[in-house]
């Protein structure tokens, strides 16, 4: 459930929420949503797969008529499917009551130069070597392109000072070992009980099945660098972290 990746926005003066404001629906709507859209969001809504959606700023649109819009009706060309089917009108509005419940605002300031900041990502950091920012950079590693909309300043920094603290699901370690000897390491792309495919750092595809190998293994860490706490100041850390906090993309239409 990918609610706050693309979206469909309705006027401000849409259909208001009958729950609003109600702690009784916003508790209905925790069940809901543990089922439902955790797998994607993450337990507590802080993100995953999918954005965080306790930061109250949605790219589908920010008033309860356009989360209803992207919740009934999904967001085509991502993984967020429509819901109207299985919840139907009363229990959508009470799943956006438990968001709205756990909504907190991001209080970690931002004080870091933006443009200090691009200068580190793309320069000093190498990091556009893995990520891709609008149509450049690599592919490696997760895209950045609205990563500010997404996460949270405090979540950016920890990614970069402590990289495994919180993988993005989809992006472990694979490691194989052909049966001549030859060991590959790559990020994951697909991965089951007979098969994997991944991307080694040269961007170079790979797709086994397990019985053609020596050995196949995923592990769930990070090949991204880990020496950014040192390789960067406090003060570049800030400038990095505002670089990656402007990065929202370009705007929806609506």
């Amino acid at each position: 459930m990918g609610l706050v990746v693309v979206g469909l926005g309705w006027a401000q003066s849409g259909p208001k929420n009958p729950f609003a404001n109600d702690p009784r629906a916003a508790a209905d709507g925790r069940p809901t949503f543990r089922l439902f859209c955790s797998p994607c969001h993450g337990i507590k809504a802080e993100g995953g797969r999918g954005p965080d959606l306790t930061r109250g700023v949605y790219s589908a649109g920010d008033s309860d008529a356009d989360l209803f819009n992207v919740i009934a009706n999904g967001a085509t060309g991502t993984e967020m499917p429509e819901f109207m089917s299985r919840l139907g009108d009363e229990n959508i509005w009470r799943l956006i009551a438990y968001i709205r419940s756990v909504t907190k605002r991001d209080s970690t300031p931002v004080t870091g130069d933006r443009q200090a900041g691009d200068k580190l990502f793309w320069a000093k950091g190498q990091c556009g070597s893995c990520h891709m920012v609008g149509t450049k950079g690599g592919r490696m590693g997760p895209e950045l392109t609205r990563i500010g909309r997404t996460r949270s300043a405090a979540y950016l920094r920890e990614s970069i000072v402590d990289i495994n603290a919180d993988l993005t699901p989809g992006f472990f370690t694979i490691t194989a070992v052909t049966k001549d000897g030859k060991k590959i390491v790559g990020v994951q792309r697909g991965f089951d009980n007979f098969s994997a495919q991944f991307m080694d750092v040269g961007e170079k595809f790979y797709s086994f099945q397990k019985s053609d190998v020596t050995s196949m293994k995923r592990e769930f860490r990070s090949l991204m660098p880990d020496n950014y706490r040192k390789m960067f100041s406090d003060a570049e850390l800030n400038d990095l972290v505002a670089y990656l906090a402007s990065l929202r993309g370009p705007e929806e239409k609506r």
